[in-house]
């Protein structure tokens, strides 16, 4: 799945880095890759899930210890609703799918975070490339 959609969707954003629409695609893939990941493992090797007994609370631990993942999570939920008045656990950076990015000096950013959209996304494909398999 990694070579399917993120790598393809990674090589897109990069072609225009302003825009939202790739960069919503690019998240939505990093964020459902965590999820192909979890299934994954659980059926073929759950030893590898660092002990994480449920999808929820593989995502969790990984969301809280990768700031790139987080801000991933938050924009394909935003990516896919409206208003993100749900809780999240940890809890969204995000909270307006309307308004979550900015530029700045012809940068990408996204609203509640410090760093650009780029340099996350690029550092969650890394943590993601480099994945043992």
């Amino acid at each position: 799945m990694f070579q399917e959609r993120v790598e393809p969707a990674l090589k897109e954003y990069l072609e225009v880095q302003l825009s939202e629409r790739r960069a919503n695609i690019l998240a939505e893939a990093l964020d459902a890759h965590l999820e192909w990941t979890y299934e994954y493992y659980e059926r073929t090797d759950p030893s590898r899930l660092k002990g994480a007994a449920t999808l929820r609370s593989f995502r969790t631990d990984l969301l809280r210890q990768h700031r790139e993942l987080h801000m991933m999570s938050d924009l394909a939920d935003s990516a896919r609703h409206r208003f993100l008045d749900r809780p999240r656990n940890p809890p969204r950076v995000v909270t307006g799918s309307t308004a979550a990015y900015y530029v700045e000096a012809g940068v990408l950013h996204v609203q509640g975070f410090k760093f650009s959209f780029a340099s996350e996304a690029t550092k969650a494909v890394e943590f993601w490339r480099n994945w043992r398999d």
